[in-house]
């Protein structure tokens, strides 16, 4: 049975109630920025989970028109995505699946030139029997768990990188496979610059047991395209940006953590929606399900026709949006529990009307951090949540 994708049938209008706006000139700002900063490392471009939300559609054209060459998905549907946008651009590039892919899409994948990584030797043999049977080849990156404890050929200890070097090379022998690379990932990289800048941290730990592998495996005559770095990693650490650096989060302008000074990266995204009605509540009147906020005085409340469903949480309950009126830009407080498809905010001794347009986040920084923060999550997630039913717009 073919899949079926969210609200694909839906009517295209020119109205919009809520909407994404994609600043393609921040994106390429950002691009041109964090490329500059690794200068003799190939960028690769992650854009999975759509482009965090911001929909490959946009944004791979753009860095393809920018010289990118090199994209990382994380799944076989993502990478059939990114080829077809790079054939519409005529344009040529590498695309990279970053996780585990069933044996059986072999053939899918030679026939797209799509690279596809290892997640262990075992997984690599079963690639290489597909290979086989198809009568094709596959090219492979081959990922190293260095401390991650998630994908990848074991070396999470200086004492396991001999091992993991016999591995890898036996990798490198199947029939069947075009090994081409070998990366591993960096899981404290964004944490405090003292924690983890420091010698002998995890971090610098992992690179160790990492270049002692590709040094094992470079006296053996094996060399292959090294990658290591995430955005964090990648602003940090200079001396480990190797053959390639993999540019996520910071590409669409979010720094990896609070621990990153501003070097100028610019939000990519924004969500908007609109006041669709103004009403006051009396004294002593609740507001929203379970009466979690009550007016202590008559107050005015706009009802905005946005909520959980489109991928603003109920835990952002408490937020400030930025409420666009013909007097200027405003603060205002969410207030109540979010629902499904709405929500209400206080904007009393303010002069709005219904239509006014009402910034989520976007429009500073420190927006998409302050909702991520009231979420107990972190800025990724409040990105790749937001609903396929909020159309996005190219600015």
């Amino acid at each position: 049975m073919q899949p079926s994708y969210l609200y694909d049938t839906m009517p295209k209008t020119d109205t919009r109630r809520n909407f994404c706006v994609v600043d393609t000139d921040a994106l390429r700002t950002n691009y041109t920025l964090l490329s500059d900063m690794s200068k003799g490392s190939r960028p690769i471009s992650v854009v999975k989970a759509d482009a965090y939300g911001h929909t490959s559609e946009i944004c791979v054209p753009v860095l393809l028109s920018l010289g990118c060459d090199f994209f990382a998905v994380s799944c076989t549907e993502e990478a059939t995505s990114v080829r077809k946008l790079c054939r519409r651009e005529g344009k040529d590039a590498d695309v990279l699946i970053l996780g585990y892919t069933d044996p059986s899409d072999v053939q899918f994948l030679s026939q797209n030139n799509i690279i596809q990584t290892a997640v262990s030797l075992t997984h690599a043999e079963n690639l290489s029997r597909a290979a086989i049977e198809k009568n094709c080849k596959l090219r492979v990156h081959v990922a190293v768990d260095t401390g991650m404890n998630r994908i990848g050929v074991c070396a999470t200890d200086e004492r396991l990188c001999s091992s993991a070097a016999d591995e890898i090379e036996q990798i490198t022998r199947l029939e069947g496979l075009i090994v081409e690379g070998i990366f591993t990932h960096f899981s404290k990289s964004d944490g405090l610059a003292d924690d983890t800048l420091a010698e002998g941290s995890f971090t610098r730990n992992q690179a160790k047991c990492f270049a002692e592998i590709c040094k094992i495996l470079s006296l053996r005559g094996i060399r292959l395209f090294t990658h290591a770095c995430n955005s964090a990693a990648t602003l940090r650490f200079p001396e480990f940006h190797l053959d390639g650096v993999r540019l996520g989060i910071a590409l669409y302008g979010v720094y990896p953590s609070e621990h990153f000074e501003n070097i100028g990266l610019l939000p990519v995204m924004s969500l908007s929606t609109v006041i669709a009605h103004v009403h006051t509540a009396p004294a002593g009147s609740s507001v929203g399900y379970g009466g979690a906020f009550v007016a202590n005085a008559d107050t005015t409340i706009a009802t905005l026709p946005i909520g959980y469903a489109d991928g603003f949480l109920r835990k952002y309950s408490g937020a400030e949006v930025n409420v666009l009126t013909k007097n200027g830009k405003f603060k205002a407080k969410i207030v109540g529990r979010i629902c499904m498809d709405q929500c209400m905010i206080d904007v009393t001794g303010l002069e709005v009307k219904v239509g006014d347009r009402v910034i989520l986040f976007g429009d500073t920084p420190e927006g998409l951090r302050s909702l991520a923060t009231l979420a107990e999550t972190i800025e990724y997630e409040c990105l790749c949540l937001i609903s396929a039913r909020v159309p996005r717009v190219k600015k």
